[in-house]
């Protein structure tokens, strides 16, 4: 037994050197919206300071189900914005609630601003109701997809209704798109967390992002992958996406084929940017903090039901990669973790103790500083940092609803329509 857990404790060790390095990759250039201006960053990444033509009109899309929690803080937020070239569209998917009230006040406002001369910017809002959905939609792409139709600007930015900004926020996107060269970005916002079930398990997944995923091999090829041709095949597999704030060029968008290519995807943002990358566009991934800001869950039931419909389909519902994270999440968090304990307790009878408590601690250890760095990095409450351990196992927990679901075709449901 000794050898069969110091091999697996070995295992364990090697990971959490692996995703430190990525994590320490991620520090450097992971970048904030924030970061775009400092003259650090400029200098670090030899970026000239290229101008920021203000006269770009940008559109704004959002699709919004039964928000009337949410929208007010967004548009609030929109309207303060100190873009000066901005249509705003929001359409409402037959909510049940007062989400069109709300649009349609915050459109009232904005034109009587203009008129009042209150507002020198050139700001449009437009209000659009949902046609019926089509056979093979979901739901938000079919209201994006509808959203770009009625889009008139040289940018477009998705933005969820459960996100709001600071008053740069669109200039910042803006200078990040123009000195980068992007076709495509995608910013996750810094997530608000109120709860301590939302610590537990929102966090989780930004820091599965920020110590899985070298996220600067979206916009530029690993160069240790030997062979150009080699490079950009592999690039794609490292585009990801969060949906709650994706910027496009439009002929990008269009050529992709915008959210009708996806129409039927869950996790339609991972595809769209794996398609953009395919395409040989440009894309980077920047985090929020400081500029853009999302409350993603805010119950037990709607943090329950909002990753459960994401869970599989990020694995595009195929089973042995399910299992097999399944099986790499316990082996390098849970296991050593029961094996600490056990040892420490007497529990486990062995004969190399001193060398297993040994190895099991470093990585109980290693967790939780990359855990203590990413809500650092991310400027999150400190405590998330010791929630690694109850968050894994919720995801453990999750992972046999969702199985359980897949083996008897259900499946969750999501603002009163089924996935």
């Amino acid at each position: 037994m000794d050898v069969y857990l110091i091999w697996l404790l070995a295992f364990g060790v090697l990971f959490f050197i692996a995703t430190s390095l990525i994590l320490i990759h991620n520090r450097a250039h992971f970048l904030g919206l924030a970061d775009i201006d400092t003259a650090s960053i400029r200098k670090t990444l030899d970026l000239t300071e290229k101008p920021v033509f203000e006269q770009t009109r940008v559109s704004i899309l959002i699709p919004a189900r039964n928000e009337e929690n949410n929208l007010p803080t967004l548009l609030n937020s929109l309207g303060k914005q100190d873009w000066p070239c901005l249509d705003i569209h929001i359409l409402d998917d037959h909510s049940d609630d007062n989400t069109m009230e709300i649009a349609k006040n915050f459109r009232d406002v904005m034109i009587s601003q203009v008129q009042q001369e209150k507002s020198h910017a050139d700001i449009q809002v437009f209000v659009h109701s949902s046609l019926e959905r089509p056979e093979g939609w979901l739901g938000k792409n079919w209201a994006c997809h509808q959203l770009a139709g009625h889009a008139r600007g040289e940018i477009f930015i998705f933005l969820d209704a459960d996100t709001w900004l600071a008053k740069d926020a669109v200039s910042s996107v803006m200078k990040a798109i123009q000195r980068f060269g992007l076709d495509f970005a995608t910013v996750w916002p810094h997530q608000v967390m109120k709860s301590l079930l939302e610590k537990t398990v929102v966090s989780s997944v930004y820091a599965t992002v920020a110590t899985y995923l070298p996220t600067l091999y979206s916009y530029q090829a690993p160069a240790w992958i030997p062979f150009q041709n080699l490079r950009q095949k592999v690039k794609p597999m490292f585009a990801n996406a969060c949906g709650q704030c994706m910027i496009f060029k439009p002929e990008t968008y269009r050529e992709i084929g915008g959210h009708e290519s996806v129409k039927d995807q869950v996790v339609e943002d991972v595809m769209l940017a794996k398609m953009v990358v395919g395409k040989g566009k440009t894309m980077r991934m920047f985090h929020g903090t400081d500029r853009l800001w999302c409350r993603m869950y805010r119950t037990p039931a709607e943090i329950f039901n909002g990753f459960r419909k994401n869970f599989f389909a990020g694995f595009n519902y195929s089973l042995l990669p399910f299992i097999l994270a399944w099986l790499l999440h316990f082996t390098v968090y849970v296991l050593p973790a029961l094996v600490l304990v056990a040892a420490l307790a007497n529990i486990l009878q062995l004969h190399e103790h001193t060398l297993i408590i040994t190895m099991a601690g470093l990585i109980v250890l290693s967790a939780t500083l990359q855990r203590l760095w990413v809500s650092k990095f991310l400027n999150w409450p400190f405590s998330t940092g010791f929630l690694y351990l109850p968050g894994i196992l919720w995801f453990h927990m999750l992972a046999f609803v969702v199985i359980y679901d897949r083996f008897l075709k259900s499946g969750p449901t999501w603002k009163g329509r089924p996935l």
